[in-house]
C-alpha cells in the first residue's frame, strides 16, 4: 500500500488548523510529499501526535515553501516517537511567528522514518488565518 497523507481544515476561533494524517507506505517506510490548501495567517504552533505504529525516533517533519525554505523554523525536527509535542513556531530564539500568503505554494515533508505503515498526526496551528 502507498503511503498517504489526508488534510482536514477547519476554524478553532481566530485560529485555523490544517490536520493532517499521515501513514507511510507498507513497503518502502516513506511518507508522501503533500501540497497543503492555501492560507494567510500567522504560523503559530506545530503539534504531532504518532500513532501505531509510531514513526522511527528522531523523525522530521517539515513545510517547504516554492525555494525550499522551512517555514516551520526547524520546530518539526527530531520529533519524538511515544509522546505528543506542541511547539510554538518562532524565528530562532525569538518570539516572532512567521507568516504565510495565501499565494505561498507549501509543502508537507516527512523523512527520517524506517518503520512500515507509521502513523502520524500533524496539526498546523495558523493565527488569523483565511484560506484562499
Amino acid at each position: 500500500m502507498a503511503g498517504s497523507v489526508t488534510v482536514t481544515d477547519y476554524a478553532l476561533g481566530n485560529i485555523h488548523v490544517l490536520s493532517c494524517a499521515c501513514v507511510a507506505d507498507a513497503a518502502a517506510a516513506t511518507f508522501p510529499d503533500t501540497v497543503l490548501p492555501r492560507v494567510e495567517g500567522i504560523l503559530w504552533d506545530l503539534e504531532t501526535d504518532p500513532g501505531a505504529p509510531a514513526p522511527t525516533d528522531d523523525y522530521n517533519v517539515t513545510v517547504v515553501d516554492a525555494c525550499g525554505h522551512d517555514v516551520l523554523e526547524s520546530v518539526g525536527l527530531t520529533l519524538d516517537t511515544v509522546n505528543t509535542e506542541k511547539a510554538p513556531i518562532v524565528y530562532g530564539q525569538t518570539a516572532t511567528h512567521p507568516s504565510v500568503d495565501a499565494t505561498d505554494v507549501l509543502t508537507l515533508k516527512i523523512a527520517g522514518n524506517a518503520v512500515l505503515s507509521a502513523a502520524t498526526l500533524i496539526k498546523i496551528y495558523i493565527w488569523g488565518a483565511t484560506t484562499a
